[in-house]
């Protein structure tokens, strides 16, 4: 079996004008023989939300490594009590969405999603849409600290078949994707990632979301897959 991983990470056009940082983060590291992903989108109205995102991708790499017994249904409690005790009363002003998967070497493993953007899977062959449809205005989400057992999504993965994986991505990307079209999206990424080493699938995903097609798109754009190649 072959398991690849990539993703990319960039600074919006309003944050880079406006000289702000970039307040998504992003995490693709190898867990023993497997691999461990996960975003996270900061949210705009928190002054030191890209503190807050970049905690949590720490937190669910830490997760992965020390904790792969995890069952699918405890990984977002446990997460959000770990951000929390790191921040403890000062958290309002890290706030953040996120979402995670990670894979052991055999390809099976977890994957969940707190807030916006979007978790596409295809397991044993079956593609999948995680993510719930998004309730309430556009800008409204649900974040880590705020979420209870109503509040996320989860699943169990079993990459079994060439062509399987799990994709994550931040609502830089998803607001501007079709639901007819989420499948073919899924496919095309996988069918680069065949062709490129992590560093060049780095590249050329960081070259797609520089010129993303939206115009006037000025939000931050993080991506992150695992696929199963054989």
């Amino acid at each position: 079996m072959r398991l690849l991983a990539a993703g990319a990470s960039v600074r919006g056009p309003a944050h880079q004008q406006d000289g702000v940082p970039n307040q998504d983060a992003l995490c693709v590291s190898g867990v023993r023989g497997g691999w461990c992903i996960a975003v996270a989108d900061g949210l705009g109205s928190r002054p030191r939300s890209h503190i807050g995102s970049q905690k949590v991708v720490q937190l669910i790499r830490q997760l992965a490594r020390q904790r792969q017994d995890l069952l699918h249904g405890e990984v977002a409690q446990v997460l959000r009590d770990a951000w929390l005790a790191h921040f403890g009363d000062r958290y309002r002003a890290y706030e953040t969405t996120c979402l995670w998967a990670w894979v052991d070497a055999s390809g099976r493993g977890v994957a969940g999603q707190v807030g916006d953007g979007l978790l596409l899977v295809r397991s044993q062959g079956e593609f999948k849409v995680l993510t719930a449809q998004r309730q309430g205005f556009g800008n409204q989400t649900t974040t880590l600290a705020q979420a209870d057992l109503r509040g996320y999504c989860c699943t169990e993965l079993v990459l079994s078949l060439p062509g399987d994986g799990v994709l994550l991505m931040t609502d830089g990307i998803s607001d501007d994707l079709v639901a007819e079209q989420l499948a073919s999206f899924f496919d095309a990424i996988y069918r680069r990632q065949l062709r490129c080493s992590r560093r060049r699938m780095r590249q050329w995903l960081t070259t797609e979301l520089h010129g993303w097609s939206t115009p006037c798109h000025g939000d931050d754009k993080t991506i992150a897959g695992i696929f199963r190649t054989d």
